[in-house]
């Protein structure tokens, strides 16, 4: 009997550590398939930037901007407790397409990128796109790369959907800049610009606007980067007694081109496209030559998104947040974080046509509207998650991208005063479309 009864009391505690451990193990199933374990899983946001090369000092701000757009979307949605984790990882194209492409196979077939944060460098973004990223079906956000030459790869059908910039096409921003340079009393600028694709493409736009308001070119005249000195070309550019000087150029030979146009006693008359933006370049040539220099940006005045952004930007980076490229490239990386967080939201995969359809989704035109920043971000994934239509207004202001990947917006209008960047006015995409419209009846 006392047998039997210590058998029973030994068969009953092995049945509670039974249900001990199978407790246990349902607590680790369960948490296994819980929404806050799946966000233990990752998405790599590829990013290929100039880093170095010449293009180097626009590249390395460009994609801490990118990077912060992509950590502000990755906290608002771990706050939220939805999706995988999103990592930014950006290669150097040292400013060369070879350098870039080979770099873009490595993200694509050894990581498994599938979305990109893309070149400044219109030259670079072109081979990307025809060598690499269509035929792997890879979406492309491109900071900037403003040539024509994408417009017309997309009405061809050669980019499938899956390239985007978050930067005007010189067709809108040289149109742009020659109305501020008309409007600034400039009537016969020469042009000094890079001899590559964006600045024939940027040159040539803004001679025809310049011309369809009445004004006359006194010189166009090329360059090749990275000379020592640039004497030839500004003498020639001289020739034709400008007004002023259109710089199509980037800071490092910026620079150069400016102090051999004061040394040969060139007018301080300047228009600055949106590359020659950076604190970098006033400091080095001096507020006080710059008092009539005038610089174009895509935006609008008192945009509370690029505030958010750059008050953002300078905390994470403790760095100027006034440059060229920065507000596109933070716009660039935060619609990849939300495409990506949206196909995790609605159960899709993230390849590249996919995230392209998700990008038009959360982007104008309709839709209620958020803004940068995490808590702009929270709130539009919680909108995303309860099947709202949501338009994202960015830094570089409010998105809506057309059939081609173009982005179409106003412009900001910006004078150096006190050695700072200050908005002076704007020109709406009405004043653009108007000059466009000139521009046609006068060639017809």
């Amino acid at each position: 009997m006392i047998n039997y009864l210590k058998e029973t009391d030994m068969r009953i505690a092995k049945q509670r550590v039974m249900i001990a451990v199978l407790t246990v193990f349902g607590i680790v199933v369960a948490g296994l398939l819980s929404p806050s374990h799946a966000a233990q899983c990752t998405h790599k946001i590829g990013s290929i930037l100039s880093l170095t090369g010449a293009y180097g000092a626009h590249g390395v701000p460009i994609s801490r901007a990118a990077q912060l757009g992509v950590e502000q979307v990755n906290e608002a949605r771990k706050q939220l407790g939805i999706g995988c984790e999103l990592v930014y990882d950006v290669r150097d194209s040292n400013t060369q397409a070879s350098v870039a492409v080979d770099a873009a196979r490595k993200l694509i077939d050894l990581e498994g990128v599938t979305a990109l944060v893309g070149p400044i460098s219109s030259g670079i973004t072109a081979p990307l796109l025809s060598s690499v990223t269509v035929e792997e079906e890879i979406l492309v956000i491109a900071t900037a790369s403003t040539s024509s030459t994408f417009t017309n790869m997309g009405k061809r059908g050669e980019t499938k959907g899956l390239f985007f910039r978050t930067l005007p096409a010189d067709a809108l921003q040289a149109v742009a800049a020659a109305k501020m340079a008309y409007d600034a009393g400039f009537r016969r600028p020469a042009i000094l610009y890079w001899n590559n694709d964006w600045g024939k493409n940027n040159q040539g736009e803004f001679v025809d606007a310049f011309r369809a308001l009445g004004g006359e070119i006194a010189q166009a005249v090329p360059f090749n980067p990275d000379q020592p000195s640039y004497r030839a070309e500004i003498t020639k550019t001289l020739e034709g007694n400008p007004d002023s000087l259109y710089l199509l150029s980037n800071i490092q030979d910026g620079v150069k081109h400016f102090r051999d146009w004061v040394r040969f006693d060139g007018p301080l008359n300047f228009i600055m496209p949106q590359g020659m933006n950076d604190s970098a370049f006033v400091d080095t040539v001096g507020s006080e030559n710059l008092k009539n220099a005038w610089f174009i940006s895509p935006g609008v005045p008192e945009n509370s998104s690029l505030v958010k952004m750059e008050a953002d930007f300078q905390k994470r980076w403790n760095a100027t947040p006034k440059g060229p490229g920065r507000n596109s490239g933070y716009d660039a990386g935060v619609l990849i974080g939300l495409a990506m967080v949206t196909a995790d939201i609605r159960g899709t995969d993230i390849k590249g046509p996919t995230l392209a359809k998700h990008v038009r989704e959360i982007t104008g035109p309709t839709g209620k509207q958020f803004k940068a920043g995490v808590q702009g971000l929270k709130d539009a994934l919680t909108s995303i998650k309860a099947g709202m239509d949501i338009w994202y207004v960015g830094a570089t202001g409010p998105i809506n991208f057309d059939p081609y990947g173009d982005v179409a917006g106003p412009f900001v209008k910006m004078k150096i005063k006190g050695g700072k960047y200050v908005d002076v006015g704007g020109i709406s995409l009405e004043e653009i479309n108007k000059i466009k419209a000139n521009v046609r009846n006068m060639k017809n």
